[in-house]
């Protein structure tokens, strides 16, 4: 590893943390402000729930192509584009006219999301050896608790004041400065923090050899299985709270940033 890279490690690591933590904001609006968007678009339940699913289901599935790109591209341009399409589409979220376009926008977000994960994790590997990485890589998921309890505590009283697209205007902009901020970070190079020799070696076979390992296939179960509850308590913690509690969408949302976002944190 070159000398600016080395130096810069811990600012890479912080823009990464940025990064995540606008991931996890921009996907928390839509939970925070549900109640008002049902009630515009006229929308039940089971649509908010799909709505919610789809937007898991094409995060995880543009991973794998985004990743790939990852192995072969400089990852923080990768980064830095990702950044800019999903604050855009945050934004265009924010000025939808009905509910399929709002639904397209928020699919084109998680397209734009799928690309911080792969990227993020790969430069992590390359800026720390492997006796720090497992910290690194906890000041990055950081970014997720954070991100979510801001989103809710944040968002709740921007709808409450401005109405419910003004949280998705207020966190494209923030996104678009991190995305200028990821295109101008120093590439390091792949391998750079590896003890073994073989390390940076390219695997024959990446999707065979990794699905061959059965650690691999339980790690994914319960991956879904604890994904398939927290998504569920994400999405309608906040509009549980307000149609049968009878609380004001800043109040729901309050709770739901300790619930979902600070106890996280621990």
């Amino acid at each position: 590893m070159n000398a600016a890279v080395k130096q810069g490690a811990g600012y890479t690591l912080f823009v990464l943390f940025l990064i995540n933590f606008l991931n996890f904001f921009d996907r928390a609006i839509p939970a925070a402000i549900m109640e008002p968007l049902r009630q515009e678009f006229g929308l039940t339940d089971t649509l908010l729930g799909l709505l919610t699913t789809s937007f898991t289901l094409i995060y995880a599935l543009a991973g794998i192509p985004l990743g790939r790109l990852s192995d072969k591209h400089p990852r923080t341009r990768i980064l830095s584009f990702g950044v800019a399409v999903w604050s855009g589409l945050t934004a265009a979220s924010g000025a939808a006219f009905s509910a399929m376009s709002f639904f397209f926008a928020r699919l084109g977000v998680g397209v734009g999301e799928a690309s911080c994960a792969p990227a993020a994790n790969s430069l992590i590997g390359d800026l720390y050896p492997s006796e720090k990485r497992a910290r690194a890589v906890g000041i990055f998921m950081l970014g997720l608790p954070l991100g979510s309890m801001a989103c809710f505590a944040g968002g709740g009283h921007g709808a409450q004041n401005d109405g419910w697209r003004a949280p998705f205007f207020f966190a494209a902009v923030p996104g678009l400065i991190v995305a200028l901020m990821a295109w101008f970070l120093i590439e390091p190079s792949r391998g750079a923090q590896e003890a073994r020799p073989d390390a940076a070696v390219t695997v024959d076979r990446p999707f065979r050899r990794i699905l061959s390992i059965p650690t691999v296939w339980w790690i994914i179960a319960s991956g879904a299985s604890y994904n398939f509850a927290s998504y569920a308590m994400n999405t309608f913690l906040g509009a549980m709270l307000m149609r049968y509690h009878g609380l004001k969408i800043a109040e729901a949302s309050g709770i739901a940033s300790i619930v979902l976002g600070a106890t996280g944190l621990v």
